[in-house]
């Protein structure tokens, strides 16, 4: 100490008292404390090494042993995965970094550690009202998604964002949308079809008061976002910009689900009407066919919300009621409404199509309180693409993908033979206004992929018959390339298929026609947030499939895909898998 400073406890007798322990004492307490921090590890390590396991989907993934085995399956299929969302990455073999990361991410799903989050969560939830990083809790009890968020408030979708060494050099490559929405646009004027692109407002927008202090006299927007919509608009997209229309809609009743990132049916009836006013206007609507023979019936359902979900709390029914939706169910005696490929108007969509027809996201007819995973729910025929139907009194050819409204819905409709293609005449895009706001980074935090699509040059000569799961296939094959899955408990969604790339070894059962040997299929990544069997595949080992085409699969079609391979080709999906030793 200088010369002419005090020491406080000397001088003026600060903090007198004293804790005095033998060193009995304080071994005790030093082997007390390093209890705490091995034995919960420890056990894991023991539990997967030596117990067999529980059943098929349980992996036994012993961290104290896979931290030194490198590189591993995993570390591999991490840097494909990088490679081929960032081709500049030119090493052939997993770097340590590689390892560590793809351990990391491992030794966050160990079960232990996620229910200690659990239970801490559910504290701060319930006692201070507090969120985590994808859920924010606002004044009034009304939950918000960060993302949306972020939108914004960020660079946006204009301005670039500066380098920073900050940031992960392997990160994927980000293509703004600006560039993207303006070729598709050009793809479709070539093939003589209109672009409508209808930006749902997200919850922050319209209800700006419960999270950000001020006078709010019409919807929040990005700086840019209105600079964007002009040169979609310059590009020849027309832009349904429904942020005021919510604005004042929020008088009558609610436009968003306090605990859901959804719209309520009350906007979504509005947005449809809306739409359809617009397509009406069309000087060839006068020659489509308007004669959808239709019914409606009223229901209540009840969910607790997906930004529930995401808090992922022990028990998220003592803190949060489920909320309750009079639906309209839209049906039809001859077809399933929204869904006939021959129909000339399409539909793109993510989520917020799917959010009342889709029953995984939660409002099928099953108690909310159940742990079932929705397979044998009908779709429920309350979405957008139901209600857009009836206001126009014509089928649609819908095409939607939930989390996917960026990219994926569009290389959907791209796969389709050419000569279908252009019998269409206007595709009507609907997708979440955050996936075009966000920038960079959090844009690829929120999992939000702007691709180019090349559209299919094949020809249909005559319809194409309805694939059915009849036409099973049975096959042994080994992966060759498979998309990595996202972590389940960072998606808005519980359940998710994911791409892979199969090369036959054998066929047991049934007709196979592919080229190069070659199979590209849907499985299973996760289901009720938790991966399964079939999403733990690795490259480069033999499995025996069942196979049955993916077209058949109706009640999937929306389902969350994470698709990172790209391939034009009809899809099949794996309905069952066995290791082949």
């Amino acid at each position: 100490m200088s010369k002419g400073m005090k020491n406080p406890y000397e001088e003026w007798g600060a903090h007198p008292e004293e804790v005095r322990v033998g060193k009995a004492w304080s071994w005790i307490f030093s082997a007390f404390f390093m209890a705490i921090i091995v034995l919960p590890s420890t056990f894991r390590n023991l539990h997967n090494t030596v117990c067999p396991r529980n059943s098929e989907a349980d992996e036994k993934w012993a961290p104290v042993v896979e931290f030194f085995h490198h590189p591993n399956a995993k570390s591999v299929a991490s840097l494909a995965a990088k490679k081929r969302n960032n081709p500049s990455i030119e090493r052939e073999q997993p770097s340590l970094q590689d390892h560590l990361r793809s351990f990391e991410v491992e030794l966050e799903a160990a079960p232990y550690a996620t229910s200690i989050r659990q239970w801490m969560q559910q504290k701060l939830t319930g006692g201070l009202s507090e969120g985590n990083s994808k859920t924010v809790i606002g004044d009034e009890g009304r939950l918000y998604y960060q993302a949306a968020i972020d939108s914004l408030v960020g660079y946006g979708p204009l301005k670039a964002e500066p380098d920073s060494v900050m940031k992960n050099p392997d990160r994927a490559l980000w293509t703004p949308p600006l560039p993207v929405i303006e070729k598709f646009a050009a793809q479709l004027k070539e093939r003589g079809i209109e672009l409508m692109l209808v930006p749902v407002p997200v919850k922050p927008m319209i209800y700006p008061e419960d999270i950000g202090r001020g006078v709010w006299e019409g919807p929040v927007r990005h700086q840019d976002q209105e600079a964007l919509y002009d040169k979609l608009r310059e590009a020849g997209v027309e832009v349904v910009d429904l942020s005021d229309a919510f604005w004042a809609a929020k008088k009558t009743g609610e436009v968003f689900l306090k605990q859901d990132t959804h719209w309520t049916q009350l906007a979504m009836q509005e947005a449809a009407m809306e739409v359809a006013g617009r397509i009406k206007s069309k000087t060839w609507f006068a020659s489509i066919k308007t004669d959808l023979d239709s019914e409606v019936t009223k229901v209540e359902r009840q969910h607790p919300g997906d930004l529930v979900e995401m808090l992922k709390l022990v028990s998220p029914e003592n803190i949060f009621s489920p909320e309750s939706q009079n639906i309209t169910i839209v049906n039809s005696s001859s077809q399933r409404v929204g869904a006939n490929r021959q129909s000339p108007i399409v539909l793109l969509g993510d989520s917020f199509v799917n959010v009342y027809d889709d029953p995984s996201i939660g409002f099928g007819d099953l108690n909310w309180k159940t742990k079932d995973k929705n397979d044998s729910q009908e779709l429920i025929g309350a979405g957008f693409a139901q209600h857009l139907a009836a206001a126009l009194n014509s089928q649609l050819d819908t095409y939607t993908a939930n989390g996917g409204g960026a990219t994926q819905v569009r290389k959907d409709f791209a796969d389709r033979p050419d000569n279908e293609v252009r019998a269409k005449k206007l595709v009507v895009w609907v997708l979440a206004s955050r996936d075009l706001l966000l920038s960079e980074t959090p844009g690829i935090r929120a999992g939000i992929r702007w691709r180019d699509v090349e559209f299919s040059k094949r020809i249909s000569k005559t319809s194409p018959p309805v694939a059915t799961a009849a036409d099973s296939v049975i096959i042994e094959a080994v992966l060759k390339e498979r998309t990595p899955l996202q972590d389940p408990k960072s998606t808005p969604y519980k359940e998710a298929v994911y791409s892979a790339i199969f090369t036959l070894s054998k066929k047991i059962k049934g007709e196979l026609k592919i080229e190069e040997n070659e199979l590209p299929a849907y499985l299973w990544g996760f289901r009720e947030r938790k991966v399964v069997l079939s999403g733990r595949l690795e490259a480069g080992k033999k499995y025996r499939l069942t196979l049955v085409p993916w077209a058949s699969k109706t009640k999937l079609q929306s389902v969350q895909k994470m698709d990172d391979l790209f391939v034009l080709s009809d899809w099949w999906f794996v309905e069952k898998v066995e290791p082949i030793e």
